[in-house]
């Protein structure tokens, strides 16, 4: 990273991290492995870094969605297992996948067949992995029809299957559902057992299932957001202690007087009811904060929330700070994470902006540098 010349940032606890990872291996039998998903760049939190936390704390497999994820921690030296989650089109890009040694999810005997057609001519078999679909509706072979497909191709030369998953698609809102989808997985892997065809790992739990259905952890989990301490539902904290990993900041660089009935921004959506003190943050809509925080968004300021007011701009933003006292232009500013005895979470931000936790932090983009603690 090279010197960061603007004053906004975001801060990454890589020992929160770990802290996290730990916490989630405590919930799991001896014999469950962890795949750690560090698909969009570790939700927004940097990939090389939490990727190679992952693979210290024991990672077994890392997860990521796109090809072009896999290879870049290929390039930059990971050896260990990577899963391209995600479906792989055109066909012909299974030969990326070889020459980098990735793990492709197949759920199709169209790609089953053009990946065996450019593995055996390397004279070797390759792993891959069978997406099922239990009832996520997404991608995967029909769990109807997956025992048949997978006898099949597990006679298909250059590659071996070396596991099979599927996808919760409500796990925090309808049990129901999502034990049948449990059931149906449970039911294909018994079957597969005594078809004598051996598969290594049979993975269902996202991170709510790591939490709320222990039976759905069969030997391989993939957490995602418990690792970067969001909550994948509502007062999850009660059954895991997480620690948020990422903190997005700024410093005020303006600052003016207004008189009472002075517009700020874009449409003159606000206007001072009273005689207000206005500062100025350069972190806008491109940097990842949304527009639709304007007028409703709020920033910490000397350990004290105050108001987002206008709309927000594509580098900048207002904030009134007529409540506090003493503030100066360098003042920090926090839209995620702790000042004081205040703290605005991502699950927050969200709420306010009709998101999800891991949408926040994704949407935070590349031109905010990224600074990592790594603490003890």
């Amino acid at each position: 990273m090279g010197k960061i010349l603007r004053p906004t940032w975001a801060e990454v606890d890589v020992a929160a991290f770990r802290h996290n990872y730990n916490e989630i291996k405590k919930k799991l039998g001896k014999n469950v492995d962890i795949l750690s998903v560090v698909k969009a760049d570790a939700y927004g939190h940097g990939v090389l870094e939490l990727g190679k936390a992952s693979v210290e704390l024991g990672a077994a497999i890392l997860g990521v969605a796109l090809i072009e994820e896999g290879i870049l921690l290929r390039k930059k030296g990971f050896k260990v297992p990577v899963l391209v989650m995600g479906s792989i089109y055109p066909l012909e890009n299974f030969s990326e996948v070889l020459r980098h040694n990735l793990i492709p999810a197949i759920c199709s005997m169209m790609a089953a067949r053009k990946f065996s057609q450019l593995a055996r001519k390397k004279n070797k078999k390759f792993p891959v992995f069978i997406k099922i679909d239990t009832g996520m509706g997404r991608i995967g072979i029909s769990d109807k029809n997956a025992v048949g497909f997978i006898k099949e191709i597990y006679k298909l030369p250059g590659m071996n299957i070396e596991g099979i998953f599927t996808h919760l698609a409500s796990g925090s809102t309808d049990t129901n559902f999502t034990l049948e989808q449990i059931e149906k997985f449970k039911r294909i892997s018994t079957q597969l057992d005594r078809a004598g065809i051996c598969i290594k790992y049979k993975s269902v739990s996202n991170s709510t299932a790591v939490l709320k259905y222990p039976n759905a952890h069969f030997n391989l989990v993939r957490p995602g957001i418990t690792l970067y301490g969001m909550l994948p539902y509502r007062n999850a904290d009660r059954d895991i202690s997480l620690k948020p990993v990422l903190s997005l900041k700024t410093k005020i660089v303006y600052l003016k007087r207004v008189t009472k009935g002075t517009s700020v921004s874009y449409m003159r959506t606000w206007k001072a009811k009273r005689n207000s003190f206005i500062a100025t943050l350069p972190i806008g809509y491109a940097d990842g904060f949304s527009r639709l925080n304007s007028n409703r968004g709020e920033v910490l300021v000397n350990g004290r929330r105050v108001p987002v007011v206008g709309n927000v701009c594509m580098d900048m933003c207002m904030i009134d700070v007529t409540s506090l006292h003493g503030v100066q232009i360098g003042d920090e500013a926090v839209l995620i994470g702790r000042q004081g005895h205040e703290e605005i979470t991502a699950e927050e931000l969200a709420g306010r902006i009709g998101a999800i936790n891991y949408e926040v932090t994704c949407c935070i983009t590349k031109r905010v540098p990224r600074i990592y603690n790594y603490g003890k």
